[in-house]
């Protein structure tokens, strides 16, 4: 049965309004209080690379790159208060069914994504940086910039989780009737090339990252599709006790 929000659109945009003042000052919050301890979680960015001599370019650029560092973890605190107002926000206009669908669709969205963030951190980012520094040879001398190494873990962190969230993507496709989870299977060899050029496009676009993004892609691709099996099946079966 759906719940349906009453008021004019007018009440909705205020408690949108509400809603995103909430968060952002959560954010803000979370920011301060993460600057407060922006020493600590610059050593353990820093541990990343041991051995790195990072440079600073200019006056504010060390502040520069602890305020990048202070948002990116507020942001990460930040986030659940964020889903949770969004829920808060789009849950009454749905299905009873549809809500049970969304939760679901959240905590696995969450989940892979911090799995990608992790093999990013635990597994890519070591042999990509060792890769890079084995370029800087003879009169070549490696000047990584602080700001510019934040930024760099920042979005390798990023795309890397992004890019794990595939078998949701390809679960919802199937369900929706968009893609036929048979048809995926008989693509695998068109898969595996497509995969590669994506690790290629991605930042940093160095052939070990490519492989070694594209090797656990391929695996959650298999996944996906057995997933997508399963859940066609059900919704047909669904369909069929319905008729």
């Amino acid at each position: 049965m759906k719940k349906v929000s009453e008021g004019s659109f007018w009440d909705h945009l205020e408690e949108l309004r509400q809603r995103l003042f909430v968060v952002l000052g959560c954010l803000a919050l979370f920011t301060v209080a993460a600057f407060a301890f922006s020493r600590p979680l610059m050593r353990f960015v820093l541990s990343a690379c041991p051995g790195c001599s990072l440079q600073t370019l200019s006056p504010h650029e060390a502040i520069t790159a602890h305020l990048k560092l202070a948002l990116a973890a507020g942001a990460v605190a930040s986030a659940p208060v964020a889903l949770w107002h969004f829920w808060g926000f789009v849950s009454p206009g749905l299905y009873d069914s549809e809500r049970r669908v969304m939760r679901w669709v959240f905590a696995v969205s969450v989940l892979l994504f911090a799995s990608g963030v992790a093999f990013a951190w635990l597994v890519l980012l070591r042999p990509t940086l060792a890769l890079f520094r084995s370029f800087e040879t003879g009169p070549i001398t490696g000047g990584w910039t602080l700001s510019n190494f934040v930024s760099f873990l920042g979005q390798f962190a990023l795309v890397c989780g992004v890019s794990f969230e595939l078998p949701l993507v390809v679960v919802a496709l199937s369900v929706m009737g968009i893609v036929d989870p048979s048809a995926l299977g008989r693509y695998r060899r068109h898969v595996v090339v497509g995969l590669l050029v994506l690790g290629a496009i991605l930042p940093p676009n160095d052939p070990v990252t490519q492989v070694l993004l594209a090797a656990p892609l391929y695996v959650l691709f298999e996944l996906s599709i057995v997933a997508a099996r399963l859940m066609v099946r059900r919704r047909n079966a669904g369909e069929e006790v319905g008729v």
